[in-house]
C-alpha cells in the first residue's frame, strides 16, 4: 500500500535541504526505488516542509535509514518530524 509521508524540519531552511538533498539524489533522474513523487517547500509555521509518496512505508524507512540520515549527519542538519499515512487514492501523471 502506498504511504503519502510528510517530513516537517521547523528549524531547516532551503540550504540545509538543498545540502542534504544534493547527497540523497544527486541524480533527479534516478529516483530511489518505491518513490513515486517528492515535493519541498518552506512551512506556513516557519522552517522547511517535504511531501513524498512511497510505495510503502518500508521503502520510504529504508530509504531514510541508508541515506538521509547519515547525510543530515554530515552537514549537521537538525532533526525533523514525520508523519506516515496510508493513501486512499493517488494519481501521479
Amino acid at each position: 500500500m502506498a504511504v503519502l509521508v510528510y517530513n516537517r524540519g521547523a528549524d531547516w531552511t532551503q540550504e540545509i535541504y538543498q545540502a542534504v538533498h544534493d547527497r540523497v539524489l544527486p541524480d533527479p533522474g534516478n529516483p530511489p526505488a518505491g518513490l513515486l513523487a517528492h515535493v519541498a517547500a518552506p512551512s506556513e509555521r516557519g522552517g522547511w516542509q517535504v511531501v513524498d509518496v512511497w510505495e510503502s512505508e518500508a521503502d520510504y524507512r529504508r530509504f531514510v535509514e541508508e541515506k538521509v540520515v547519515p547525510a543530515a549527519q554530515e552537514v549537521g542538519a537538525p532533526p525533523f518530524d514525520t508523519k506516515v499515512v496510508e493513501t486512499f487514492y493517488h494519481l501521479i501523471p
